[in-house]
């Protein structure tokens, strides 16, 4: 059995998988299935609206479902959020992507509110699912779930827009919603013993004051802003820009594809590997960003700009293992889910203005410029955090007594 696959020997885990399994696909078919559905009543920049807005409430959202999973229990918190979006699913497949644009930047915020609520109480649920040293595998097996929801459900949904229309793909991810809900009842996770208590306002300050105590954790999540803001967002960006330039465009979802595929790789790796020091290992993953920078601006064969992408995805999945664990075993249980949603809030928050910002900049300076820019910001956001000894360890690292006399 592959070592990732070891945990679901984990009954309630196995359950919760099954789950999130649909749930993943059906998010890869709205993929799909939402511009598909859209683009046929409305604008292109109408379109750019409803995930603008989707992506907002889904940050917007994160430090009260982080605040919700340390007062419930979690799996109610995330039984509730998936209700909510098969609602907006079953909406939108009986056809409110074709009313006035109110209507379905209406659903979208709605849908990007739950989502937001949804994922720092999956994360902060995992630990009462499986025993510690089963958490890197349990992870892993997640990150591998989610890429490769991004390469089937995205083909599934284009299957059923060829055969149906996009209502029908609304109608399966509707199903997947059911699906993950139907797994979540019952699984009979801890009910939270040090129940928080205080206003949300109160208990988010808590939150930050447990990053704060750990500055390694405060590290990073600002090095993922910047990251985010002058690397990630711009090459997302830049990649379809300069295929459609090269006259090379149909290769773009068959990069998309790779990267999902090196995710897939790179959860398998490190899910059979433990590094002695995961904050190295993981803050260099991410570096390997540098490839696809460098073959962007060198003007690479799609064979080496494939290549890059793939390793790029191995990177993403070894970084966000590494860093999930260490958050699990570091952060006690009562202040998991606000921590977790922190993270989302610091690294995730600065996005949408690095997406929005870099055509502007592209077309100001040129593709070169930009990408100069993130090159340095990727190297500066690698090198100076491995500095710092908690970094490196990934938990908090008892001071060294000087010695006497």
């Amino acid at each position: 059995m592959p070592a990732f696959a070891v945990v679901l020997r984990h009954a309630r885990f196995r359950r919760v998988w099954c789950g999130q399994v649909a749930s993943a696909v059906g998010d890869g078919v709205t993929l799909v299935a939402l511009p598909g559905a859209l683009l046929g009543a409305h604008s292109k920049s109408d379109l750019g609206v409803v995930l603008g807005a989707q992506s907002l409430a889904l940050v917007g959202a994160a430090l009260l479902g982080g605040v919700l999973a340390d007062r419930l229990r979690r799996s109610w918190v995330m039984a509730g959020a998936d209700v909510v979006r098969l609602v907006t699913a079953v909406c939108f497949a009986l056809g409110a992507a074709r009313a006035p644009l109110a209507v379905p930047v209406l659903l979208a915020l709605v849908t990007g509110f739950a989502g937001g609520v949804f994922t720092p109480a999956f994360g902060a649920l995992i630990p009462d699912l499986v025993p510690d040293e089963d958490l890197p595998k349990a992870n892993a097996l997640r990150s591998i779930t989610v890429r490769t929801g991004q390469v089937v459900g995205p083909a599934l949904g284009g299957l059923l827009l060829a055969v149906g229309t996009a209502d029908l793909a609304f109608w399966a991810d509707a199903g997947t919603f059911a699906a993950s809900v139907g797994t979540l009842v019952g699984v009979g996770d801890a009910r939270r013993t040090r129940a928080a208590g205080g206003t949300v306002l109160r208990q988010a300050r808590e939150g930050f004051a447990a990053v704060r105590e750990r500055p390694w954790v405060l590290t990073i999540i600002v090095q993922g802003t910047l990251q985010l803001l002058l690397v990630m967002a711009p090459v997302a960006v830049l990649l379809p820009i300069i295929l459609q330039e090269r006259g090379d465009f149909t290769a773009y979802g068959p990069m998309v594809a790779l990267q999902a595929a090196g995710s897939v790789v790179g959860g398998m790796a490190i899910a059979a590997w433990t590094p002695r020091r995961p904050g190295t290992v993981a803050v260099l993953a991410l570096g390997l960003l540098a490839g696809q920078l460098a073959c962007l601006l060198a003007g690479a064969p799609l064979v080496l700009l494939g290549a890059s992408v793939v390793v790029t995805g191995f990177g993403y999945a070894v970084f966000n293992v590494c860093w999930a664990s260490a958050l699990h075993r570091a952060i006690p249980s009562d202040m998991l889910g606000r921590v977790l949603a922190i993270d989302t809030l610091g690294t995730y928050g600065l996005q949408p203005a690095g997406l929005a910002l870099t055509p502007v900049a592209a077309t100001a300076f040129g593709d070169g410029p930009v990408l100069w820019v993130g090159l340095v910001a990727l190297t500066l956001t690698t090198v100076v955090p491995l500095f710092q000894r908690e970094v490196r360890a990934f938990a908090d690292v008892p001071a060294v007594p000087a010695p006497s006399g």
